[in-house]
């Protein structure tokens, strides 16, 4: 081989290099444009991206087209780190492929870890979704530890982020399906916020965990900032971002039950921005109507009647995480203090493929924390939530109360 040979290999290298990053640049223009023409978005916080030197930003994770959001959204180029099952969808493949994604295999993390390390060293905005799942109940899905290690071996600041208003997407799992569905409506709104940034050495799950969460409050704010009686339509937006009521479908609820006036957010704003409609009818008949939302009135008219046909009852009464064993009735029990919906239960949605199992209940809980609130200090030992749906000095929790890794509500001692 002449000396010649080895020169022209790095030459031709450097050429493919050069002509990857002008691709790059311009897929990534053309690629913004037309995000931003189908989705409108907005952004809350994008100084908390530093102009440069490495981060690593941690969202929440809800659609396939979550790196196209987050691309759209972001002034920097962004390096993504995705489970390697993502590269099954040709379009993602494609992407990962230009884009220089990092693919984790859940048996050999190591080699993945070590790319995104040096990666942040080398002055990059990569991408982590700290789930390590796209989350088929609206809801946070409990954090996998990686990143944490990547914090500490890096040294570089997280940053983490949420983008609200993917939940109806064709591209998550709301209907309980990918893609095979009609768009609400085009532009579809997101709004996504930048969290504050966590030094390394403060990068905990719990400080992540609550980070996102915090985010999230900052998004939903952001969207109903102009709007009258907020703490009504946040409410409602946020009970539309999980996989419980359906959307344009209506549900039953107990004509006289007092609930119904309680909760304005769930049966004033909900039916309103979302096109699911209330049916108040006299007693419980659960004929043509699979979905009842009720408190103690429709709770005792259930234990005392025969259903016939599966219904779902998102109970609201005083006691609603003590079970309802009741034939055809699925029992998810929810949580709502001072007229705010805080948490709900709903259905075990579907596992496709091999996707992993993501409970939508547990027993002894009040169902699943709401996106848009977070942790604030404990008063006397009780949890407290903040968020723009809250009062300003935020909501207590019941005594005894509980939140897990997977943010469900649990109620461990009275």
């Amino acid at each position: 081989m002449s000396s010649a040979e080895p020169v022209a290999k790095i030459q031709t290298a450097v050429k493919e290099s050069r002509w990857k990053a002008i691709i790059r640049h311009v897929v990534r223009v053309a690629g913004v444009a037309i995000i931003r023409s189908i989705y409108h978005i907005r952004v809350s916080h994008p100084e908390r991206i530093p102009r440069n030197g490495g981060a690593l930003l941690l969202p929440n994770h809800v659609t396939f087209a979550d790196a196209f959001f987050i691309s759209a959204s972001c002034e920097r180029p962004v390096r993504f780190v995705m489970d390697e099952t993502f590269m099954a969808s040709p379009a993602i493949r494609v992407f990962c492929s230009l884009f220089q994604t990092v693919t984790i295999r859940k048996d050999q993390p190591r080699e993945a870890i070590r790319v995104t390390i040096d990666a942040l060293q080398a002055g990059e905005l990569v991408c982590l979704f700290p789930e390590g799942q796209i989350t088929r109940t609206g809801t946070l899905c409990e954090l996998r530890r990686g990143f944490e290690l990547i914090a500490r071996k890096a040294g570089h600041p997280l940053i983490p982020m949420f983008v609200d208003g993917s939940w109806g997407s064709i591209f998550s799992f709301e209907r309980n399906r990918y893609f095979k569905k009609r768009p609400y409506r085009i532009p579809y709104g997101l709004s996504v916020a930048f969290g504050r940034p966590i030094e390394p050495k403060d990068g905990d799950l719990e400080t992540v965990r609550n980070g996102i969460w915090r985010a999230a409050a900052g998004a939903m704010s952001r969207r109903f900032a102009k709007h009258d009686d907020k703490p009504v339509w946040v409410n409602a937006h946020q009970i539309g971002q999980i996989n419980a009521l359906k959307r344009g479908h209506e549900f039953g609820a107990l004509t006289g039950d007092p609930i119904t006036k309680a909760l304005p957010g769930l049966f004033r704003g909900f039916p309103e921005l979302f096109r699911s409609p209330v049916e108040f009818r006299g007693r419980f008949v659960n004929e043509g109507m699979n979905e009842w939302v009720g408190g103690e009135k429709l709770r005792a008219e259930l234990e005392q009647t025969t259903v016939d046909q599966p219904v779902v009852f998102y109970d609201f009464s005083e006691n609603s995480n003590r079970s309802l064993d009741i034939p055809n009735v699925n029992h998810c029990p929810c949580l709502a203090i001072g007229g705010v919906v805080i948490s709900m239960s709903m259905p075990d949605p579907p596992a496709p493929g091999r996707s992993e199992f993501q409970p939508g209940k547990k027993a002894g809980s009040y169902g699943k924390l709401l996106p848009g609130f977070f942790l604030g200090a404990p008063v006397d030992g009780r949890l407290r939530v903040l968020g723009p749906a809250a009062p300003r000095e935020g909501t207590l929790l019941p005594v005894g109360v509980t939140i897990d890794a997977a943010g469900f509500l649990m109620q461990t001692s009275v």
